[in-house]
């Protein structure tokens, strides 16, 4: 399966799923569901795969204090550095989607923080790579750019690290702060657990007497096909009042998350956090800050779009859940073989 037929299957599965009220992911067919098994065939062969991350894991730091030694040396570990990349996404997708698929799943939680610990243990073990690469002066390094073919491939991260270089702490400092990288995941945890683990939405009666649930499948479903604005007022009140129960929850992840960013970027002397997240991809601020006075500036084809929408569907008054129905009150429902082959043709000249 290629990655473009891969992307428009989940695509068209989530679209034509939304229109059948499953109670639980048992019911669903399996044609609908992620295959992992591209990934590993089960936990044995995950377990065989996290060793081998390990082991490589630990076979990169015997290049400590060699890197600036020889060309060779920083190639070799560059190219282990993709080794366990490309393991450790595997190592990391497969608990990742699986407890994706059921956010109760224990044993898929309990294989992804050995993973995330495995991830903070190397990130400690290694935080002296950036450092001793600095420690190379720019001009030798130049010359080990231009003068080695096989180490093209690392050629713009190399360069992206050197212009960085004032955001690169000693060695002593970025051990100390990669002790801290395990625990920078715990707001987004958190916020998992509320809104998605232990979170139970109300049932609503629609127009029609049909009972739904206000999950997140359902309240698509209603506001895509539901032509009775009541019906999308319902759901959308109901939806979103599960999460407004919990605000002040909410507010306070949101809280630790920026302060959390405040933190880093102040102790790699970036000016405000802001900076420190378009700075990776070397975006100015008056770039970012130009990009949204533009598009504050220019609503008013957006508020004329929303307008002629209003008109053409007959609204007193059009509100967010409006956004989302169909001008065209067109039923029709593809199958989901006939849709997957429509959609692939359509896009066979791409």
């Amino acid at each position: 399966m290629t990655l473009k037929t891969l992307f428009f299957t989940i695509l068209l599965g989530t679209l034509l799923m939304a229109q059948t009220n499953y109670e639980n992911r048992d019911e669903i067919p399996e044609k609908y569901k992620w295959n992992l098994n591209d990934i590993y065939q089960n936990w044995d062969e995950w377990e065989n795969g996290l060793k081998e991350m390990e082991a490589k894991m630990e076979k990169i730091v015997s290049f400590k204090g060699k890197l600036k030694e020889d060309v060779k040396n920083l190639i070799a570990a560059k190219q282990l550095e993709d080794e366990i990349g490309i393991l450790s996404y595997k190592v990391y997708r497969y608990p990742q989607l699986t407890l994706d698929t059921d956010t109760r799943n224990q044993e898929a939680a309990s294989k992804l923080q050995q993973v995330q610990i495995a991830f903070a243990k190397f990130g400690t073990a290694t935080s002296w790579v950036s450092p001793e690469i600095l420690e190379i002066p720019w001009e030798k390094m130049e010359k080990w750019l231009n003068e080695n073919p096989e180490i093209s491939p690392y050629k713009f991260g190399i360069e992206d690290l050197y212009r960085q270089q004032k955001h690169v702490l000693d060695e002593e400092k970025e051990t100390l702060l990669s002790y801290f990288s395990q625990f920078n995941g715990t707001p987004r945890d958190i916020y998992t657990s509320i809104s998605t683990t232990d979170v139970n939405f109300p049932e609503i009666e629609l127009s029609n007497s049909e009972k739904v649930k206000a999950t997140n499948g359902n309240y698509s479903r209603v506001l895509a096909t539901n032509r009775n604005q009541e019906d999308r007022k319902s759901i959308f009140e109901a939806h979103y009042g599960t999460y407004t129960a919990t605000k002040n929850t909410y507010a306070s992840i949101y809280d630790a998350v920026c302060k959390k960013d405040w933190a880093s970027a102040r102790a790699r002397n970036y000016s405000s956090s802001l900076e420190s997240y378009l700075e990776s991809n070397n975006i100015p601020i008056e770039v970012y800050k130009n990009l949204v006075n533009t598009v504050k500036a220019n609503t008013e084809p957006l508020q004329k779009y929303q307008k002629l929408r209003k008109k053409a569907l007959g609204l007193d008054k059009y509100y967010s859940y409006d956004g989302s129905i169909s001008l065209i009150d067109d039923d029709k429902n593809y199958q989901y073989d006939d849709a997957t082959k429509v959609v692939l043709a359509s896009v066979k000249p791409l």
